[in-house]
């Protein structure tokens, strides 16, 4: 979540939209004349939202006509999922998990007449547990695929060897989140050069167009009939 609403964050500013997000931009009193515009921009935002999140998560998320509504909904109920490391996660487990030891210890045998080794069984079947309580820790829609070809495994890898695969996982996924903010970031750039080339092509700043009421261009290139490009 964090890496798509520092993305979506960045391009609203670059289209100074962010403003409406935020709450800057307040919402006209009723029977303003410019409740028509504050509206048309709500439904422009709510769209653009929509269109860039994953369609099989985009059904569940809830119906908003204002983008700010939107926002702060998409905001709480993903914010979570990119809460700590898988370092940081296994960490705080792995100290339960060695508490807990200390006071339900494996029992040894003291007759000195077994031959089963059952303390190395249960030492197996508690590694076993500690394996299936850490892949039912971790997020269901961004490990829920790589956690159930491990535990079709057989037999059951290691605990070590499963935390050193989630990580190596978890390195690859920041690297390519990396490269993707990156073109991005580069996409942005191109899209702001757009603009201020646009706008550098205005002659007459005096103009003033009949249909928005607003200076620089005239009723023929006005964005309300031609229609708005993609930077706005």
């Amino acid at each position: 979540y964090e890496e798509w609403a520092r993305a979506m964050k960045i391009s609203l500013r670059a289209r100074r939209k962010w403003g409406f997000i935020d709450g800057t931009y307040e919402q006209p009193d009723d029977g303003s004349p410019e409740m028509e515009d504050w509206w048309t921009v709500q439904s422009m935002l709510v769209s653009w939202i929509l269109n860039v999140i994953e369609p099989t998560l985009r059904s569940t998320v809830t119906y908003a006509e204002n983008a700010k509504d939107l926002w702060e909904d998409i905001r709480d109920r993903f914010s979570v999922v990119n809460g700590m490391t898988m370092v940081s996660y296994y960490g705080k487990l792995k100290t339960l998990w060695d508490e807990l030891a200390n006071y339900e210890q494996i029992p040894r045998c003291s007759c000195g007449g077994c031959k089963c080794d059952i303390a190395s069984k249960l030492e197996k079947r508690r590694e076993e547990d500690q394996v299936h309580q850490f892949l039912m820790g971790l997020d269901d829609a961004s490990y829920g695929t790589m956690r159930s070809n491990i535990l079709v495994v057989d037999p059951l890898p290691s605990l070590n060897r499963v935390y050193a695969i989630l990580v190596q996982e978890e390195r690859v996924r920041t690297i390519s989140r990396t490269k993707e903010e990156r073109g991005a970031v580069m996409g942005l750039a191109v899209q702001a050069g757009h603009k201020s080339k646009w706008r550098g092509e205005i002659k007459d700043k005096s103009m003033v167009c009949s249909i928005c009421r607003k200076a620089g261009h005239d009723d023929k290139n006005c964005f309300q009939v031609v229609e708005y490009p993609d930077w706005w």
